[in-house]
């Protein structure tokens, strides 16, 4: 609106940062939230006392551990997203400005769609995390099958919007550069299809994270973004050119969901395993 071309769009990135920020400020110091946010809190150890008054600590290296294993899976998987976007884009630049414009649009397209099921995701981690640490594996089956069920529920409606409409959607932004929008409504069919695998490997790869799998999670975290997506962009544009780039993400979205069901068979039958031996044992202290 007011024709600030590209600095607009950082300005207003800026402005939705900090507004953002202000925003979760506000609720944690009015004390609306559970978590109270206190200077006094912020140690490396911690210290509970049990039934029979012994003293039990919890050493710095133990903290930080557990700290880790969480969050550098999560800071690789946001550094992966920015390191696949300058891929696709120094890929897109052989192609021309067009190709970087209608790749980029259907780059933010698809983050609105993953964005909203990550934030559908949160609410299932600690529902997840509590069900497995408390031994309440059914409740934790039930919570996996409801999130799949939810979250594949939206990105299938999404991908379909997408796939159907490529053309009309990609036009919105763009005043009539035609080979922008043959590039991007193509790319934007396959990646509407892809994504309605993105809501099943999600749930999994934060489902390893709540529950301290932070191995099983990384793996997963970095597959669509990394370790499936960065060989693709890099090989397949030698060979298939402009189309390589723009069936990158959809190839590697479908690598990743392949893994995934790799990983989530063995967990099933882990959980299986532990929910029997965890019925024996309850049989037995009733008996």
């Amino acid at each position: 609106m007011f024709d600030l071309g590209v600095a607009g769009a950082a300005i207003a990135t800026a402005i939705s940062q900090v507004v953002s920020t202000c925003v979760y400020l506000t609720y944690i110091f009015r004390k609306k939230s559970v978590f109270h946010f206190r200077v006094k809190d912020c140690t490396y150890t911690k210290e509970t006392l049990s039934e029979d008054t012994s003293m039990t600590f919890v050493s710095t290296k133990e903290t930080m551990s557990e700290i880790f294993k969480i969050g550098i899976p999560t800071l690789i998987f946001q550094i992966l997203t920015s390191v696949s976007i300058s891929l696709i884009n120094n890929a897109a630049g052989d192609y021309g400005d067009s190709a970087i414009a209608g790749m980029g649009v259907v780059t933010r397209l698809i983050s609105m769609g993953s964005l909203s099921v990550f934030g559908f995701i949160k609410g299932f981690q600690p529902i997840a995390g509590y069900s497995y640490g408390a031994k309440k594996f059914d409740r934790l089956r039930e919570a996996i099958k409801t999130s799949i069920l939810w979250s594949t529920a939206f990105c299938v409606i999404f991908g379909v919007i997408l796939a159907l409409f490529p053309t009309a959607i990609v036009s919105q932004f763009t005043k009539g550069d035609a080979e922008m929008i043959r590039i991007g409504a193509a790319s934007l069919k396959a990646n509407g299809i892809s994504i309605m695998l993105f809501g099943f490997y999600t749930v999994y790869s934060s489902l390893f994270l709540a529950l301290g799998k932070g191995r099983e999670g990384f793996i997963l975290g970095a597959c669509r973004q990394g370790i499936c997506f960065i060989p693709v962009i890099l090989l397949l544009p030698i060979v298939w050119g402009l189309n390589g780039i723009m069936y990158a993400q959809p190839i590697a979205d479908v690598l990743s969901a392949v893994i995934t069901v790799f990983m989530a068979i063995p967990f099933h039958k882990k959980l299986n395993s532990m929910q029997k031996q965890t019925s024996a044992i309850s049989t037995k202290d009733n008996d």
